[in-house]
């Protein structure tokens, strides 16, 4: 029934002007904003994650204020192919979907003021990222790495790899659309052997620490940027985090605390009932799990929200 009402509340907001505003551009648009010129009345926010974190729903948060444009995962077949290229450091020139980017946020400054540009899909081009962009913030938005590894196990991540002997890295993922198979990367070092032997748990536990070790490593190194670090546990559904983002980002026309919890009720991609939750990971499940968050990236419980 809770899906229900969801599903409903998600169709009336793909009717409204706020998802209009979000609405992907052409680029016979975007190009009519290529001369525009940011100034210091203008904000940009990146924000980064492994995915399941919540961006989606703290991008509309951005989104819901009438100088701010929030947008999440806008170009998801490009960015997930810039994923693709960048995570295992293929030669493809990247130089047009930098340009992409750019002209996306020059367009959301030149109509809204402000922009906040969400993708987990740019994870690995971090420093790239910022370097081309100038953002004046980015966020590192993260997620309990439990919570997260069962929404990505419920989103089918992996989910045909059980039972395969040998593949090369990087490889096509053809279980479901061009993009996600893009988004599915495996490892490309000499671990891929070790990998192929793991659970859907463990494989999927790799993926979040691989990718928030890469965000965290560039993170550290950045100096040129306002850093913000979001821990979904500490700001979800509340309502005296949303009043602090009011405060450091001029939002205007606040919510109300009714609309702020509504919210949540316009992010997108709940994932599917067939939960796969820790009590009834097993015994190796688990150990796997912790074994490789603790190898790669044991650092979740020293990240500390600081809007």
């Amino acid at each position: 029934m809770n899906n229900l009402i969801y599903r409903i509340k998600n169709k009336f907001f793909r009717i409204s002007k706020e998802f209009a505003k979000i609405n992907r551009p052409t680029y016979n648009e975007l190009i009519k904003y290529q001369n525009f010129k940011k100034t210091d009345n203008n904000k940009l926010a990146l924000s980064f994650s492994a995915g399941r974190s919540g961006s989606n729903w703290f991008s509309k948060i951005f989104n819901s204020h009438s100088n701010w444009i929030g947008t999440c995962e806008r170009f998801a077949d490009y960015e997930a192919f810039y994923r693709f290229v960048s995570y295992y450091k293929l030669p493809v020139n990247t130089l047009d979907f930098l340009e992409l980017i750019e002209l996306a946020t020059k367009r959301d400054m030149a109509k809204y003021q402000n922009s906040f540009i969400s993708s987990s899909y740019l994870s690995f081009g971090v420093k790239e990222l910022t370097k081309k962009l100038n953002p004046n913030y980015i966020f590192f938005n993260i997620r309990d790495p439990i919570l997260c590894v069962e929404s990505l196990h419920r989103k089918g991540w992996y989910l045909y790899y059980e039972g395969k002997k040998e593949i090369k890295s990087p490889l096509f993922d053809i279980s479901d659309s061009q993009y996600r198979s893009f988004s599915r990367i495996v490892p490309k070092d000499e671990f891929l052997d070790k990998w192929l032997s793991l659970s859907r748990v463990g494989k999927i536990a790799w993926f979040w620490s691989t990718v928030n070790k890469a965000i965290k490593n560039d993170f550290d190194e950045i100096q040129n940027a306002q850093k913000y670090y979001i821990k979904l546990s500490d700001v979800d559904q509340n309502f005296d985090a949303y009043k602090n983002l009011v405060t450091k980002f001029n939002f205007e026309n606040s919510m109300t605390e009714k609309d702020f919890y509504n919210v949540v009720n316009k992010a997108s991609n709940k994932g599917h009932n067939d939960k796969y939750a820790y009590k009834n990971w097993n015994n190796s499940e688990k150990k796997e799990f912790e074994n490789i968050i603790n190898e790669i990236f044991p650092h979740y419980d020293e990240i500390k929200t600081n809007i």
